[in-house]
């Protein structure tokens, strides 16, 4: 809650850059993957950039990722092929694949043209077949794209790959706001210091992060633009902010501000610096998040005595309660279809991953193995990203919506928590 965020320090130092050292990556492991997952067939594609991964492993590590495609040996492939003439169907029913994906690797102009073509081994038909241009520095992003091809392909929803990941990383008293691609590749820090960060949020066109920190001993939030690394101070003049939320047309900022023992919702105008007051009372009202229409924005308060999700106009009228299973129901956001709300949920004591229709109906936990924080659903709204715990250390893991399939992100740089997965 917002008091516990208040902490008293004493000294402030951060950096903001949009250039400082690359950082270790994460490693993925798949933990949980459905039964009937789709054997597929990637070959080799040729090769890509010395001391990179090359565009075929890329795709396969994406789709083992997802949990629904097991990515068959290639030592067991009967050809290598590029393009649709070296295709034959039937030779690849022999090594049990029911898809396949082809495609080619080949330099133009300092950069890269990239291929590919998906099959329906059974049938022989040609899915999709799609063509990508890219920079040499782009070719491990366009590897993604092509895993999106793929994964729209053969279960008609677009792919979650072609994405950046926001998360903090903490090592010994120093910490991290970090950016990677979807599969942990290419961090990069966004802040650094000895101040701890909280709550990072990605602007609807992916081009900004929100977050929270300190200065001169009080909690602020900060919008940073990522190409500039120019930053926006949210409240200035000494009030205590936490818990920022873009709107979904990006020209505004839900937040929670904490004075005199009360912490009320606020929603700032990014361009006008103008201000309206959602919440007064005496309860402890945060961690806004607003619905992917914009109408509406569910919050965390203790109004009836513990940590419970409401509901509430975007303009501040009409609050009423969604959560009613469990003491302690926190850190709400909604799924990008609006069709579900991913949480935190106390239960047995840990704080459980879950997820609720959007009326509060329908709660399920989808993971209690370890105390979980900050939920953060996929552009496609079949994943979820979130903080948690494994082995006594803070990892990210992945889980889908239904709960079928799971991933952790670890590294061995440090401790990594509240992710947050662009739009």
């Amino acid at each position: 809650m917002a008091k516990k965020l208040i902490f008293i320090w004493l000294l402030s130092l951060i950096t903001w850059t949009v250039a400082l050292p690359a950082q270790a990556a994460l490693t993925v492991q798949i933990t949980k993957s459905v039964a009937s997952a789709l054997p597929i067939a990637i070959p080799s594609f040729g090769p890509g950039i010395a001391g990179q991964p090359s565009v075929a492993d890329v795709v396969r590590n994406d789709l083992r990722h997802s949990g629904l495609f097991r990515v068959i040996d290639p030592a067991g492939y009967p050809s290598d092929p590029r393009a649709p003439s070296g295709v034959q169907a039937a030779d690849w029913t022999t090594v049990g694949a029911t898809g396949l994906a082809v495609g080619s690797v080949e330099p133009l102009n300092g950069g890269y043209v990239v291929n590919v073509y998906v099959y329906n081994v059974s049938t022989g038909q040609e899915l999709i077949a799609k063509r990508f241009t890219c920079s040499a520095a782009e070719l491990h992003m366009t590897a993604h794209h092509v895993a999106d091809v793929i994964y729209q392909a053969f279960t008609g929803k677009p792919g979650p790959f072609a994405s950046r990941i926001a998360y903090v990383r903490q090592t010994g008293e120093n910490y991290e706001l970090l950016v990677a691609e979807s599969d942990g590749w290419n961090p990069h820090p966004i802040v650094r210091g000895i101040m701890p960060v909280f709550s990072p949020v990605w602007s609807p066109d992916n081009h900004r992060l929100a977050y929270t920190t300190y200065a001169n001993a009080r909690a602020v939030i900060y919008v940073q633009d990522l190409a500039t690394g120019r930053r926006q101070s949210i409240a200035p003049g000494g009030e205590i902010v936490s818990a920022p939320a873009f709107s979904p047309n990006g020209e505004e900022l839900a937040y929670a501000r904490s004075s005199g023992g009360h912490t009320e919702l606020y929603v700032a105008n990014l361009r006008t610096g103008q201000r309206r007051k959602l919440t007064n009372d005496d309860a402890i009202n945060t961690s806004p998040t607003w619905s992917p229409d914009g109408s509406q924005i569910i919050f965390v308060s203790d109004r009836a005595g513990g940590p419970q999700i409401y509901g509430m106009n975007a303009s501040g009228g009409g609050i009423h309660r969604l959560s009613y299973a469990g003491g302690y129901n926190a850190g709400p956001v909604y799924s990008p279809a609006g069709n579900a709300i991913a949480f935190i949920h106390r239960t047995a004591g840990v704080y459980a991953l879950a997820v609720m229709n959007p009326d509060g109906s329908g709660v399920r936990v989808l993971d209690a193995q370890g105390n979980c924080d900050h939920p953060s659903f996929a552009g496609n709204g079949q994943m979820i990203l979130y903080g948690t715990h494994r082995g006594g250390h803070k990892v990210l893991a992945e889980v889908s919506l239904d709960g079928k399939t799971m991933a952790i992100l670890h590294s061995n740089a440090g401790e990594d928590s509240q992710p947050a997965w662009s739009h």
